[in-house]
């Protein structure tokens, strides 16, 4: 069956709506931190969006079932798309402000093109266009953590090579499901099944660590966990979804440069942060590496025409 995909008024306010979901998800991080421990953290959050979509899922009257062939491969998901990289990036957070976090999370487009290049081949694999675009994007992330610093690691430089090795598995996950999980099954419900074994992982490691969460928080702090479970995890996965089937994966990535501009707007607006030269720097060069990578010129012309039936 023909697909159109589209770029009208609905589907710019439903990007915009993804980007700042996710873009707030970084200070709701960091306040959840100040009383929550890094790993408890992503159990809490795992569980409670898992909840939420299996919520959705029934008053929706989704098929839950799946084969057990299935539910393996979305074991091995829920590891490399969630429970890992959510505990890296978490971990990170307590030591890296939410501007440089968000701009960190941009970095999931260099992995992807490295991997896709061995992994998936042909159109994906590594041109010159995109060679210069992984460069940029290398000097970037060594611009911020600071060429001074690489000798003598701090925890700074630590929690930033913690979201960078979350940015990894990000990549890993995107492929692996593009390459191991059948299309045909519902993404939402493959989400769902997802976040569920995610957080049965994470209890394995969180409590043993950390012990039971005290789920005895201020209304500040779960408020920020609810927001960062409900609205900045299961709602937008239900939004990228839809965002994906209406305009396609092309048009879907453009949150990859409008999550860290939202991100940086969050963290000095509300929190007071700052960027250094060095940071601004660094920025440019990711930004400018992202985009290259992504052709964007090429992705806006298109947005300029027409929508085609492919």
């Amino acid at each position: 069956m023909d697909t159109q995909y589209k770029m009208g008024k609905t589907e710019w306010m439903m990007l915009l709506s993804l980007s700042v979901l996710w873009g707030f998800s970084f200070i709701n991080i960091k306040q959840s931190l100040l009383e929550i421990t890094p790993f408890n953290l992503v159990l809490l959050r795992l569980t409670l969006a898992f909840l939420t979509l299996l919520f959705w899922c029934l008053i929706t009257r989704k098929q839950m079932k799946i084969s057990v062939g299935n539910h393996l491969r979305l074991i091995v998901g829920g590891l490399i798309s969630c429970a890992i990289p959510f505990s890296f990036f978490t971990w990170g957070q307590q030591y890296v402000s939410t501007s440089i976090g968000s701009v960190f999370s941009g970095c999931v487009p260099f992995f992807t093109a490295f991997f896709a290049h061995f992994i998936l081949g042909g159109s994906e694999r590594i041109n010159t266009r995109k060679m210069i675009g992984l460069t940029l994007g290398f000097a970037g992330i060594i611009t911020i953590m600071g060429i001074d610093k690489l000798g003598s690691f701090d925890l700074t430089n630590l929690g930033q090579l913690a979201m960078i090795c979350a940015c990894f598995f990000y990549a890993i996950s995107g492929i692996y499901y593009q390459k191991v999980v059948p299309s045909h099954l519902d993404k939402t419900v493959i989400t769902t099944y997802t976040l569920f074994w995610a957080a049965l992982a994470m209890s394995m490691v969180s409590i043993p660590l950390e012990g039971l969460p005290s789920l005895d928080y201020t209304a500040k702090t779960w408020l920020s966990l609810s927001i960062l479970s409900v609205m900045s995890t299961a709602l937008a996965y239900i939004i990228v979804f839809r965002l994906l089937k209406r305009a396609g994966p092309s048009n879907t990535s453009i949150n990859t440069f409008l999550i860290p501009v939202v991100g940086i707007l969050v963290g000095i607006s509300l929190l007071d942060e700052t960027l250094s030269s060095n940071d601004l720097l660094g920025v440019g060069l990711i930004f400018s590496g992202v985009a290259i990578i992504q052709n964007v010129t090429g992705l806006l012309r298109k947005l300029r025409k027409k929508p085609k039936i492919i």
